[in-house]
């Protein structure tokens, strides 16, 4: 402590000094801070230097010179005037945010971080220097942190109903849908209810599952106003999820009405199209979730394949959405790579061995995260793009365009072969890989996942030897069902955890594969080999509305809900047809499963 006061008793005549020549320049000061207020900012940068010249440390010139600096795109230079300015003065808060700004624009986002917290620690309560920071935050892809902060500002202006739509989104975007929910019901007591607050509560109801909830909100928002035509995209969902078809499609109609440009309402009508097997008008919806908000950071893909012939030319198949969409667009590979003089697709690393295989006549660009801005370069000309949910759009116009294979990817035999023997192992009886668990917190896991036990009695039919094929935490739900029943599922997750040439190579040499909604059927039915799927009422777009087949996938088997949430007819099923299954191979009905030969 008294090291620091000798500091400052040091300092200080050499601080009023600097306050003296500050106020000795201030009428030149005030002029060039007029000119940048005409947005002047080359005469500002040269009233600036003028004052330098005679105070060189003058912090006011410097921050006034880096900001019109800053204006005019001279980011190096405005580097070095804000750098001088918190050299000469190092507690003004405003020096410190511009500072962020110019190193954001440098690329420089963790200086840009530290320099916008130092302005917040100086100045606390100021709103924007707080709202600066979240940017920050986002940019760097820090979004805990970038919550935290909108959290804080949105306190300090309650009244800002922006901010709270801004936190609210941020949170729903993270998948914590209860916290949004909290959020939204919070709002309604604190501002009443209105168009606004009940449209929040709609969209955290949607979230969090609670579609009665949702339609209720929405059409109490629309008492007060029916003119925005997301509100009755929320509801359509809403109602879509309950089995209410013809009502969603009515009330994307409505926003359409509204707005006959609206992508959202276009994308979801075609998504309902798709599952009812009107493909023509369902993959027109489908091409616009690229004008989705949601999707604005796509990457460009131009020039973009129009379905002109390929002939002659190279193609690039871009990659996009998840593992399992990737698997399934992947069935129109080998068309294009027909036509094209050469075919270059992006890949999760994961299916890059297993495409190479399956398409030997193609390059595979393993590409870790489709949502990065780099652009793939092959290393040779390229004369179209398409993403790879664009094919279907060319190649599947029709039922009649799904080919009746018998599966496209090819495992590897060597390793086929080695999990038919790790399988013999367990003894007598139908080798059987099982999944209960399925999507993410924003692809509805919810509403197409199982507990494990839920499926206890499917998992006690007899002349059965289980296999995991789920992925992520399962070890404890596995190791309670042997606990309590006695029941033995083989887990092996050097099949399961990394690459999927493994897992294709173990579903391969499985009689059967029984799973929710999840990669898993992707990849079984891709590879031709049986697989149930117990589907929620409203599945994914993928596994269509009714009947037990897809058009994807002809080895695939549906067991559907009849009501939303109700699991235990549709295990009852699995039940009942395994037991049979079982029986007919018992008794030589059927032929012994090839995977036991």
């Amino acid at each position: 402590m008294l090291k620091n006061l000798l500091l400052n008793l040091m300092r200080a005549p050499a601080m009023v000094l600097r306050n003296r020549r500050e106020r000795m320049l201030s009428p030149a000061l005030e002029s060039a801070l007029e000119l940048f207020g005409e947005k002047k900012y080359q005469e500002t940068v040269e009233a600036c230097r003028a004052v330098l010249t005679a105070a060189p440390r003058s912090a006011r010139a410097n921050h006034l010179c880096g900001r019109a600096l800053l204006e005019l795109g001279c980011h190096d230079e405005a580097l070095f005037h804000l750098r001088a300015a918190i050299a000469a003065n190092p507690v003004l808060p405003e020096v410190h945010a511009d500072l962020a700004v110019a190193l954001v624009n440098s690329g420089d986002l963790t200086s840009a971080e530290a320099s916008c917290r130092r302005a917040v620690v100086l100045r606390p309560g100021n709103l924007a220097y707080r709202l600066r920071l979240v940017e920050i935050l986002e940019a760097a892809n820090n979004m805990e942190d970038a919550l935290a902060e909108l959290s804080v500002a949105q306190e300090l202006a309650p009244e800002r109903y922006d901010l709270l739509v801004k936190l609210f989104r941020e949170i729903s975007r993270l998948g914590m849908f209860t916290e949004a929910l909290r959020i939204a019901e919070r709002a309604i007591v604190d501002k009443g209810e209105s168009f606004e607050t009940l449209f929040l509560l709609a969209s955290a109801r949607y979230g969090s599952a609670d579609m009665q909830g949702a339609v209720g909100a929405c059409r109490k928002a629309l008492a007060y106003r029916d003119d925005r035509p997301d509100i009755h995209v929320t509801l359509g969902s809403s109602l879509f999820a309950l089995g209410n078809t013809e009502e969603a499609m009515a009330a994307y109609q409505r926003a359409l009405a509204v707005d006959p440009d609206f992508p959202d309402a276009q994308f979801h009508m075609g998504l309902i199209h798709l599952m009812c097997g009107n493909y023509r008008e369902g993959w027109q919806g489908f091409e616009q979730r690229f004008r989705r908000a949601k999707n604005k950071g796509m990457r460009p893909c131009l020039p973009r394949w129009d379905g002109t012939s390929l002939r002659g030319r190279t193609l690039l198949v871009m990659r996009e959405q998840g593992l399992g969409d990737e698997i399934m667009y992947s069935s129109c590979y080998q068309q294009v790579v027909n036509e094209a003089r050469h075919c270059v697709f992006e890949c999760d690393p994961r299916l890059q061995q297993l495409f190479l295989r399956s398409f030997p006549e193609a390059t595979f660009y393993s590409l870790g995260d489709p949502q990065a801005n780099a652009r793939v370069d092959p290393g040779m000309t390229i004369d179209a793009r398409v993403y790879a949910g664009s094919l279907p759009f060319y190649l599947r116009r029709s039922a009649d365009d799904f080919p009746q294979h018998q599966g496209y990817l090819m495992p590897d035999a060597q390793k086929v072969s080695y999990w038919r023997t790790r399988l013999s192992l367990l003894g007598a009886g139908l080798k059987v890989g099982i999944s209960w668990r399925g999507g993410t917190v924003f692809t509805h896991r919810e509403r197409r996942s199982l507990l494990l036990r839920e499926l206890l009695p499917v998992l006690s039919v007899p002349g059965v030897r289980w296999v995991n094929l789920q992925y992520g935490k399962r070890a404890d739900e596995i190791s309670e069902l042997y606990s309590n029943h006695g029941i033995v599922i083989a887990d092996w997750p050097e099949a399961i955890d990394g690459d999927y040439d493994e897992t294709a190579a173990l579903v391969s040499a499985l009689d059967l594969v029984i799973s929710v909604c999840t990669s898993v059927v992707h990849l079984t039915g891709a590879l031709g080999k049986s697989v149930w799927v117990m589907s929620a009422l409203v599945p994914e777009w993928r596994y269509g509305l009714g009947g037990s087949s897809m058009p994807w996938y002809p080895s695939a088997r549906l067991f559907r809900q009849t009501a939303q949430g109700a699991w235990e007819p549709v295990v009852f099923s699995v039940e009942q047809s395994l037991r049979q299954k079982v029986a007919m191979v018992s008794d030589g009905t059927i032929d012994r499963p090839a995977a036991l030969l």
